[in-house]
Formats: structure tokens, C-alpha cells, sequence
């Protein structure tokens, strides 16, 4: 209690004037080079913030997380809570031995999702012990944030010599009970992780490679095998040109990330060649695992010539080949009539999916970490695209976006690109480079200085640049900076994107309020079908249309409906009543005259005033 009382104090003092206000062997070494680095990274101590920053469930997470759940039924005396915490500090797992300690734990936000890390709460077991690499407990008064000090914790961190994330398994009580005792338990549960770890990754490992031998089997000839991290290539796709094998490569990371095989396509390769590609899940206890991708060339030559015109000039072009006027005459008919309709079907998927494809381009640069250019019109989510997929891909990555500056200097966009190069990031950064096409010749010159320098000092960085035009014009300023991009993406327009408009109109009509929702809905709805789709969904909610009328502005009144037409009888009596009040001067004014016309009432109004029929 002495001891305790001691560490109080020397926390304190360390707070209000240093390091050097502790006594020599007062607190340990390591526990004190942790509050010098919480303390050089701004804590506040005056109040507890723990951001929450969401889960990620990764392979080696979902081991530490099965060992996790059975520790209590194997120790049901055990009154502890078990937490699996990660490199950034964020809490993946908890699981509680004794419901006072568990309103303790939730009330300083110890809760999956949220974020204990050193440069937010100071020092904790799990941060000291990725950090040392060995396990340590930290006890009471040794957390430099006055609202952890109830609390001890034994950590020790996973073996990480099988690659994967790095974890920690902490074991938490109160500070009454101490956790100097609880570090052999926590080293034997490490271990569990370790080798459950290992055995479900070869489990993985093992799976992949049996899908990628059964696809080979089933007489793929190009086979090729992913599970997000490797690439297999498979005897007959190494016999290939290497863009060949990058585009089939990229085909099986694009379909992994985004987590849905593709039906069999056809997909025209850098060789001139045309193979028609089929994707395949891998499942191991339930999980996606991995991606198989079995391919060959195409065999019926007249069904893909024809699907590739189709393709290329537009459904309604029919090809060019001379017209068999005997074919009706031989044997050979049903057969032809049977490959023109597959080749319609292949045409009209891949006229109906350009959104896919677009995206499936994007996830693979991402991936291999290429360079690239986004073409498209503005608002058609470009920056979004990018944004999406690549937190998606690297969960510890950044993004930073950056928009053209179109002044002479353009400093407002190389002076982050200045900063980047100066300290390169650690983990995986994303620079999105937005209103390119306004550059002045001066300011593109500097961005490429930026970017040149940027890319040669630092590998973690993917650039992505963002043309709000329809092509690209190396003869414009940023033409300049196309030197740094290895691929150009085109990303279709809305109203080409028939697999998006039905949820673009289900937020549509979330954003309106209660009483107008099903206006709107059906408002979105006649839009899709009756008139082309904007570029971007803001230009549907702040320029409304009238489906009916196609007018840029709905008219007061309007719902989406003509005004009732008038009957015979009412027409009749219309004229009737222009007759009685004799011929309409010439200087009537347009206004009086449109009135007139447009009165659905079957009344119009002279100079004189209204007759009634």
C-alpha cells in the first residue's frame, strides 16, 4: 500500500514538471519511457477520450477470439475479463468473468471497437507490451490517466513469426487484486493463439490450393489462385505473355476484394486474344479464404467476334458478315441460332455492368498499389470509388484528398504533398488528387516536382488522380503529370450504372421527410424509366424533374401529372363563350392568350371578364 501510494505521487509529480521530478527506481524503466511518450503525444489527462474506430476481423483475430471464448468454461473460478487488443490499440475482443468488473471496463469505454492506445489514454498493459515484445503488467497508479487507475492488467503479446496482425492478450482486474500473478496465464494463452493461428492459416493455405487443383481438373486451362495476399499462377497461365498473366491476376484479387464471384464474362486480353473467364469462391470454416480463376481461350470463335462487336459499336449493330440465305436449309440452323443468342446475352451483360467492371479495374490498381487516373463525369463518384475500396483493402491505412489548386503557385496542394515526402508514412497512404483539368501550366509543374518527390521516397503511397472531363488531353496543363500514373480507370456515368439506380433511389427517398417519401420514391422511380438518368445523384435532389413534362423545374402544383384534359362538352362551351364575347383584339398579350388556352375549368377569360359556360 506504501509502494502504491508512492506511485500515486510520483505520477503526479511527473505531470506537473517531468521526468526529472521522479526519484530514481521509484517507477520502472519502461513504465516510465511510456509516460514520457504519452506525454510527448498530448494526453490529456483532465479527461478520459477514447475514440471508437470500429472492428477489424481479421484471420488471426478470429483465432484469438475462439481461444478467448473457451477460457472461462475451462476456468469458470476465473473473475477476470480476457481482452484481445491490436497494434493501434483497439480493443477486438472481450469477454467477462464478473459483471462488477465488466460496469468498471464499460464505464472508461474498454469495449470492443474503441481505441486504448498509448497516444490516447497513456500507458496500458497492451500498448507496453507490443511495444517491450515481451509480457509485463501494469498495475494501479503505473497508468498515467488518473480514470485507469482502478485497474491492473497483465498483456502478452502474440508470437508474430507467422506474419499476420499483431495481438495482445490481456488479462484485467481491479487494482485490489494485482496482476503480477496473471502473467504466466496470459504467456499460455498467447501461445494458444499462436498455434491456433497456425493451423487454421495452413487450414487456408491448404483449401486454396485444393480449389485451384480442382479447377485445373475440372479442364481450365489458365488457372490462378489468390488469397489476398499471394497470387498462384497456375503451368498454363505462366506459359502467357506477362500482361496476359497480369490481367487474369488482376481479375482474381478484384473478385477476392470485392467478395462475390463473377458469372463466366469474357475478357479481351493485352495479346489481342479473348478468354472467357470464370471466378470461384474458397470457403474454409465458412470464411472467404480466397478467389479461383479458371479461364481458357474462347472456343467459338463467330459467337465472341460477334459479342465483341456488339460490345464495342452498341447492341443494334448487327454484324457484318455476309447473310446465309441457305442456312434454313441445312442442319447447322438451330446451332447458329443458339450461339447469336449467347452472344446477345454476353453483350448485353457486359453493356449493362460497365460499373463492374469500372470498379473490379480500381480494386486491382489498389491492390498492387498502381497509380491511376479516374475519368469521368463530376459527381459520378469518383473520389468516393477510390476512398471506399481502398479502407476496405488496407485497414490501416490513410487517406488525404487534395484539390486542385488552380493560382499560380498551387501551394495549397504541393505543400501536403511537401509534408508526406518529408516524414513518408508508415502504413499505406491514399492522395487523391481532385479538379486536375483546372490547373494552370505553373501549378502543374510544381505538383509534379511534389509528386515526383513524394513517389521516390516513399513506397506506401498510391496516388489517384480524378478528371471531372470524359477522355484525358495530354495536351492540357496536367498533362504534364502523366507521366506518375501506370493505369487510367473510366468510371460510367449514373445513368449507364443500371446495378446502382435502384439504391441511388432508396436513399433518394430515405432523405426526404415521412409525408413526401412516397412521392419521391415514385418521382425516382418514373425518372429511371422515363427520362436518362443525371450524372450524379446531387443533380437529381437539387434540380428536380417532373418524369411527365421533363421540365428542369416541377411546376407549382405539380405531381408528377399533367393538369386533367378537358372533356368534349367543356371545349365546347369554351368556344361558345369566346364567340359570345366577339372577336380578340390583336394586342392581347401572350400572357391573356396562354391563360386562355391552358384553363382546364372549361371557362376562359376575356378582356371583359369570365364567362361561364
Amino acid at each position: 500500500m506504501a509502494h502504491t501510494r508512492e506511485l500515486e505521487a510520483a505520477r503526479r509529480r511527473f505531470l506537473r514538471h517531468g521526468r526529472d521530478a521522479v526519484a530514481p527506481g521509484l517507477v520502472r524503466r519502461d513504465v516510465l519511457a511510456s509516460w514520457e511518450r504519452a506525454r510527448a503525444a498530448g494526453v490529456d489527462t483532465g479527461r478520459l477520450a477514447v475514440p471508437a474506430v470500429g472492428l477489424d476481423r481479421g484471420p488471426r483475430v478470429v483465432a484469438a477470439e475462439r481461444v478467448v471464448d473457451a477460457v472461462h468454461a475451462r476456468h469458470p473460478e476465473l473473475d477476470a475479463a480476457v481482452l484481445v487488443v491490436d497494434r493501434a490499440g483497439v480493443v477486438q475482443v472481450r469477454r467477462d468473468g464478473d459483471a462488477a468488473l465488466a460496469e468498471l471496463l464499460d464505464a472508461v469505454h474498454l469495449v470492443p471497437g474503441h481505441r486504448h492506445a498509448e497516444d490516447a489514454v497513456g500507458t496500458t498493459a497492451a500498448g507496453l507490451a507490443l511495444h517491450e515484445g515481451c509480457a509485463v503488467a501494469v498495475e494501479g497508479p503505473e497508468h498515467l490517466h488518473p480514470a485507469l487507475g482502478h485497474l491492473a492488467a497483465a498483456a502478452a503479446p502474440v508470437d508474430p513469426a507467422d506474419g499476420g496482425e499483431d495481438l495482445a492478450v490481456v488479462v484485467v482486474r481491479h487494482a485490489s487484486d494485482g496482476a503480477a500473478r496473471d502473467l504466466p496465464f496470459v504467456r499460455e494463452l498467447a501461445r494458444e493463439v499462436a498455434e491456433q493461428d497456425r493451423r487454421h492459416r495452413r487450414a487456408r493455405v491448404l483449401a486454396v490450393h485444393d480449389a485451384l487443383a480442382g479447377a485445373a481438373a475440372d479442364g481450365a486451362v489458365w488457372t490462378v489462385a489468390t488469397d489476398g495476399e499471394e497470387v498462384l499462377l497456375g503451368a498454363g497461365v505462366r506459359r502467357l505473355p506477362a500482361g496476359d498473366q497480369q490481367a487474369l491476376a488482376d481479375l482474381a484479387v478484384a473478385g477476392l476484394a470485392l467478395g462475390r464471384a463473377a458469372d463466366p464474362t469474357h475478357v479481351d486480353l493485352s495479346s489481342g486474344g479473348c478468354a472467357e473467364v470464370a471466378l470461384r469462391d474458397v470457403r474454409c470454416d465458412g470464411a472467404l479464404v480466397g478467389c479461383i480463376l479458371g479461364a481458357g481461350p474462347a472456343v467459338d470463335e463467330r459467337a465472341w467476334r460477334e459479342a465483341e462487336a456488339r460490345r464495342r459499336q452498341g447492341s443494334h449493330v448487327a454484324p457484318t458478315a455476309r447473310r446465309d440465305f441457305a442456312a434454313d436449309l441445312r442442319d447447322e440452323h438451330g446451332a447458329a441460332e443458339r450461339s447469336q443468342a449467347e452472344a446477345r446475352v454476353r453483350a448485353n451483360r457486359d453493356l449493362l455492368t460497365p460499373s463492374l467492371r469500372a470498379r473490379q479495374e480500381l480494386v486491382a490498381n489498389l491492390a498492387q498499389r498502381r497509380h491511376q487516373v479516374l475519368v469521368g463525369e463530376a459527381g459520378v463518384g469518383k473520389r468516393t470509388l477510390a476512398v471506399e475500396h481502398f479502407t476496405r483493402l488496407q485497414r490501416d491505412g490513410t487517406v488525404t484528398v487534395l484539390d486542385g489548386d488552380p493560382s499560380e503557385d498551387g501551394a495549397r496542394t504541393t505543400e501536403p504533398l511537401a509534408r508526406l515526402a518529408d516524414r513518408p508514412p508508415a502504413h499505406p497512404h491514399l492522395v487523391v488528387l481532385r479538379g486536375l483539368q483546372h490547373l494552370t501550366p505553373l501549378s502543374a509543374r510544381r505538383l509534379d516536382e511534389s509528386l515526383r518527390l513524394l513517389l521516390a521516397r516513399s513506397d506506401t503511397v498510391v496516388v489517384v488522380a480524378c478528371l471531372d472531363t470524359t477522355s484525358v488531353d495530354a495536351s492540357r496543363p496536367y498533362g504534364l503529370l502523366l507521366r506518375h500514373f501506370h493505369e487510367t480507370v473510366r468510371v460510367p456515368a449514373l445513368r449507364h450504372r443500371a446495378d446502382e439506380l435502384g439504391d441511388l433511389a432508396r436513399a433518394r427517398s430515405c432523405g426526404c421527410s415521412r409525408a413526401t417519401r412516397g412521392r419521391a420514391t415514385s418521382t425516382s422511380s418514373r425518372t429511371c424509366c422515363a427520362t436518362s438518368w443525371p450524372a450524379s445523384p446531387s443533380a437529381s435532389c437539387s434540380r428536380p424533374t417532373c418524369p411527365r413534362c421533363a421540365s428542369p423545374a416541377v411546376p407549382r402544383g405539380c405531381r408528377c401529372s399533367r393538369p386533367p384534359r378537358p372533356t368534349r362538352s367543356s371545349r365546347r362551351s369554351t368556344r361558345r363563350a369566346a364567340t359570345a364575347t366577339g372577336p380578340r383584339p390583336c394586342s392581347a398579350s401572350p400572357a391573356r392568350r396562354s391563360t386562355a388556352r391552358s384553363t382546364p375549368s372549361g371557362s376562359a377569360t376575356s378582356p371583359d371578364g369570365p364567362a361561364a359556360s
